[in-house]
């Protein structure tokens, strides 16, 4: 066989083997026919199978994207290849389809924005043109009221002239004329009225304006001041500043001078009517507790009376010993107040002695005495001298040896009277009203008015009358009542109980000629 035989029977068993692999038959080969094998049929070693496969790679690459019926004509594809398609085309549909959402969001939002926009612009041009719309009708109706004016005041204003329509016949105008003449000429007069009010309406909105222009010019000119003249502006500047300064610092100096004449002539020391009345009435209840937790279980005795203690009675009572036991003590209240006389009669200072350094100031005060003003500014300012220098210690030790004094006394008095003696407890408490006391009537005399406290005693044997607007009874009088109520007795002073606080003038110790009771005295009464 020739070579070129040999080369067409290689290509002719190549081209034929997949006709003998698709029509295999039953029957079994011929030993001839195995023998001799075509050469497709001989296996070829390795080398040559790889470039075969290389081969076949791109060819396949190729023919990756054919149609659908070029594919169902090829060999079909494995499980594994059809997996790796359809995830493929999975992912691609899904990033198309983000895709597409985000271009259609990106979309909306735009259109959404363009939309505000033209809404506001629209919006801006609908109102700029309202008040285009507003300038040209107030434009219009000022010249026509400038015209309507001028013709006015020219002589030859004529409604009619200006309503006319061109192009009218005379007849027709004639006509209209005569129409006018017969209707009412209210509303003209009204319509011009109105024009010319709104004419000066806008003349005074027109001078505001002008007003309100020439104000930003001045201070636009003041502002602008400074940058013209640096140095002279600075030297203005701190030249006011300091003068505001100066300004300050004596408006400060005025007022601290006020306040320390007004600290030096304040009014801390004066007490209202009310108060110093309540005062004393407190200190004629503290007493008659006193005397009723002391000595409500005893008896009078007036066996074993000194003779100071009986004038001491007397002076309170005439008949002193005809007093009803019942009205005991009221007696001991009364022996008290009379005693406490002492420190009300006071007219300077209490504890200030008669002998010593300080005896001519008690001198002076009984050498100027009066009831005038002056007297009772000297003596405040006296007692306030007297108080805020050295003195001060002295006149407190006089004061405290002075209230002790008058404690034992008492308690001296009551002793002969009911034969108790005084437990320590109870002189402390009677020493504490003593004080009580004197801090009123240190009060009183610090007062610009005229106050007075009055007990009322039988002097030189004198009968003192029950007064109705300065004393109250501190006794029942039944049986000298009718079943009305009524009395029909006279009642009859018996002894005076605690005293009455008088005021006379007003608060500036002026006109004392006119007298007011503050507080009643207390008094026990009997019936005539």
């Amino acid at each position: 066989m020739t070579g070129g035989d040999k080369k067409s029977t290689d290509l002719s068993s190549r081209f034929k083997r997949p006709v003998k692999l698709g029509s295999r038959s039953t029957k079994s080969t011929s030993p001839a026919a195995i023998s001799t094998p075509p050469k497709a049929a001989i296996a070829s070693d390795k080398p040559k199978k790889e470039g075969l496969q290389r081969r076949k790679k791109p060819f396949n690459e190729m023919l990756h994207s054919r149609s659908e019926k070029d594919v169902g004509n090829s060999s079909p594809a494995t499980p594994e290849e059809h997996e790796q398609e359809r995830e493929q085309n999975h992912v691609r549909s899904t990033s198309d389809v983000s895709i597409k959402d985000i271009r259609d969001v990106e979309t909306s939002d735009r259109i959404a924005e363009l939309e505000r926009a033209l809404a506001a612009a629209r919006e801006e041009h609908s109102a700029m043109r309202d008040e285009l719309e507003n300038v040209k009708q107030h434009g219009v109706v000022t010249r026509e009221t400038m015209e309507d004016y001028r013709r006015q005041h020219s002589g030859t204003y004529n409604p009619t002239h200006r309503l006319q329509p061109q192009g009218v016949s005379p007849r027709s105008h004639a006509i209209h004329n005569h129409e006018h003449e017969t209707s009412p000429r209210r509303f003209w007069n009204k319509t011009r009225e109105d024009l010319i009010e709104q004419n000066y309406s806008l003349r005074e909105k027109l001078a505001e304006l002008q007003e309100q222009l020439d104000s930003q010019e001045t201070h636009l000119r003041i502002d602008a001041v400074p940058t013209q003249g640096d140095p002279e502006w600075y030297e203005l500047t701190a030249r006011l500043h300091n003068t505001e300064k100066e300004s300050q610092e004596r408006l400060r100096q005025l007022l601290s001078l006020k306040h320390s004449i007004s600290s030096s002539t304040r009014t801390a020391s004066q007490v209202t009517d009310a108060e110093l009345a309540e005062r004393l009435q407190q200190l004629s209840y503290q007493i008659r507790e006193w005397v009723i937790n002391n000595f409500r279980r005893t008896k009078l005795d007036f066996s074993s009376l000194t003779p100071e203690t009986a004038k001491v009675l007397e002076d309170i009572s005439l008949r002193y010993k005809d007093i009803d036991p019942t009205d005991r003590l009221a007696l001991y209240q009364a022996l008290i107040s009379s005693a406490l006389m002492r420190i009300f009669h006071e007219n300077l200072i209490i504890g200030l002695s008669e002998s010593g350094v300080l005896a001519p100031i008690r001198q002076l005060a009984a050498y100027i005495h009066n009831n005038g003003s002056e007297y009772r500014e000297w003596r405040r300012n006296t007692i306030r001298s007297l108080e805020k220098s050295e003195a001060r210690h002295e006149l407190k030790t006089e004061r405290d040896n002075l209230l002790h004094n008058m404690v034992n006394e008492i308690s001296h008095r009551l002793y002969t009277l009911t034969n108790v003696n005084l437990s320590s407890t109870a002189q402390t408490s009677l020493l504490a009203i003593f004080n009580t006391a004197a801090d009123l009537q240190h009060s009183l005399l610090l007062q610009k008015a005229q106050y007075q406290i009055h007990f009322f005693r039988h002097h030189n044997g004198r009968r003192v009358y029950f007064d109705e607007e300065r004393m109250d009874a501190i006794n029942d009088l039944d049986n000298g009542m009718d079943e009305d109520g009524d009395v029909f007795t006279e009642r009859v002073f018996g002894f005076c109980v605690f005293p009455c606080l008088e005021k006379f003038g007003d608060e500036w110790g002026e006109k004392v000629d006119v007298k007011n009771v503050l507080l009643k005295a207390r008094v026990c009464c009997g019936v005539g």
